[in-house]
């Protein structure tokens, strides 16, 4: 993980952020998925 040299982060915001990209995560999965059936769909037709 990248951390500049004047801001460490502690444990907790660490926590936080890492929380946040999994539910980024989850959430983005099955959208991209739809959007390439999408895609895949018209292309094939």
């Amino acid at each position: 993980m990248l951390m500049s040299n004047y801001h460490w982060a502690t444990p907790e915001e660490i926590e936080r952020i890492k929380k946040r990209n999994r539910t980024i995560l989850y959430v983005s999965l099955p959208l991209a998925t739809a959007l390439l059936t999408a895609m895949l769909t018209l292309l094939l037709n």
